[in-house]
């Protein structure tokens, strides 16, 4: 299977063995906090940025986990109930937290869960995965598969 280039990704800078040491360090972590598979956690990440925190998209996503800034908001405010540091720690914290909510919205599944953080959980729920959607979702399960 070929995996799929995320589109809506600005091209990563080089990201150095010590930064992607850290940031697998804090995948694994949260990941394993909140109960996610690790692959998965870290497959989406690499999907998304490349394990990359300097990237911003097109549409404003920031970080390892590529998050718009309203998610940010969200999940801070009613996952977490908490500020979380801006940096790529948080960022990988913030992830997982909405990762984690995602699968149990979606009972676990994890082809909607990823779905619903590719296009939203409402559209997920209303009108289905967009075949914009499938091929990110099937690039993430091939890569964690991988990894």
């Amino acid at each position: 299977m070929r995996i799929p280039a995320a589109e809506h990704v600005a091209a990563p800078t080089a990201v150095s063995a010590t930064n992607a040491g850290t940031v697998r360090d804090s995948l694994d972590r949260w990941s394993a906090h909140y109960g996610i598979d690790r692959s998965l956690a870290r497959a989406l990440a690499w999907m998304e940025s490349g394990y990359n925190n300097n990237v911003v998209s097109n549409v404003g996503a920031q970080g390892v986990m590529q998050l718009l800034p309203t998610t940010w908001d969200y999940v801070e405010t009613v996952l977490i109930g908490h500020p979380v540091a801006h940096d790529a720690d948080g960022n990988v914290h913030v992830g997982m937290a909405y990762l984690h909510h995602l699968l149990g919205a979606f009972r676990g599944n994890e082809h909607l869960a990823l779905a619903a953080w590719y296009q939203g959980e409402r559209a997920v729920k209303q009108d289905g995965v967009y075949a914009v959607t499938k091929p990110f979702v099937a690039g993430v399960v091939a890569l964690s598969e991988r990894m």
